[in-house]
């Protein structure tokens, strides 16, 4: 079981996720699930890594270019 400390510590800023790609709440939510989708991670983890995307609309594209790659490459 977690520490309560840690636990704490491991939370994420929602206001800074917010703040930093301009958008509300309920744009967070479906934000996080198709990054936790694309990632396969946790919601939890995908809030972390949107602290650390600087574009969304770049990261998206990114994504689906690796997407693609990889569909091809299995097909191929």
């Amino acid at each position: 079981m977690p520490d309560k400390k840690q636990e704490v510590a491991e939370q994420v800023n929602v206001q800074a996720v917010l703040r930093r790609h301009n958008i509300g709440r309920f744009e967070l939510i479906l934000i996080a699930t198709k990054v936790a989708k694309l990632e396969n991670i946790r919601p939890h983890d995908a809030l972390k890594k949107m602290l650390e995307i600087e574009d969304l609309d770049t990261y998206f594209k990114q994504m689906k270019e690796k997407q693609l790659k990889a569909e091809f490459n299995s097909r191929f």
